[in-house]
């Protein structure tokens, strides 16, 4: 049976992660984007205009990043990289999307490079300890659901650490941030089809590292 790369892996199905940012809706239409004037502005090195727009976007940029980079990452670390590198792309900013969508897309990939630098300092997903999560299904605590929520989430999030940029970038708007699949394609400049293969491969991959591991086996809920 094909996977659907339109519905949401199973390790996350139901989860709605907090502060998730909105997916754009509707094509960008010439002058529809808010930000344009202090885009044009800070793009001729207007400093006042450059932390005006900086200081708009930022508490997107923030969701952003603490929804990816997850408790592993220094949110306040990253989501400053990742200002930083917004502010260095602005003049380089083509018009294609709203800017706060292009700012989104850099904050993204830098919560991505954060999560797979400290990966290479501690290593693989190995050992996850999942028995507040194994004992909150046994009991059927209702009130301690966001302790499963957020385990599931932490998981996936160190799940994504394993696969290419492309997949995890693909994955990550569609799991975490809910994007329908034509959106994904215009935030990354890539067709709707590489976009729908991206998710397809990761998908696989996490189902196959999820059935080859029995601590994650039961965090999923399913028997070793």
């Amino acid at each position: 049976m094909r996977s659907d790369p339109d519905a949401k892996p199973g390790l996350l199905r139901g989860l709605s992660p907090p502060e998730r940012p909105a997916a754009p809706s509707g094509e960008q239409q010439p002058g529809a984007d808010p930000l344009a004037p202090l885009v044009r502005r800070a793009a001729t090195g207007e400093r006042e205009a450059l932390a005006s727009l900086l200081s708009l976007i930022g508490p997107s940029i923030v969701a952003a990043v603490r929804v990816v980079a997850g408790g592993e990452v220094d949110v306040e670390d990253a989501a400053q990289e990742a200002m930083i590198a917004i502010a260095d792309s602005v003049g380089r900013f083509r018009g294609q999307s709203t800017f706060l969508h292009y700012a989104r897309r850099i904050a993204v990939r830098t919560a991505l490079a954060f999560r797979r630098a400290r990966r290479a300092k501690t290593g693989p997903l190995v050992g996850l300890d999942v028995a507040p999560v194994a004992e909150v299904r046994a009991t059927g605590a209702g009130p301690n659901v966001d302790l499963e929520r957020g385990e599931w989430l932490n998981v996936f999030q160190r799940l994504l650490d394993e696969l290419p940029e492309g997949q995890a970038e693909s994955l990550t708007y569609r799991v975490l941030f809910e994007y329908p699949l034509p959106v994904i394609a215009r935030e990354l400049e890539v067709p709707v089809n590489t976009v729908r293969s991206r998710i397809r491969l990761a998908r696989d991959h996490l189902r196959q590292r999820i059935l080859s591991d029995p601590d994650l086996m039961v965090l999923m809920g399913e028997p070793p």
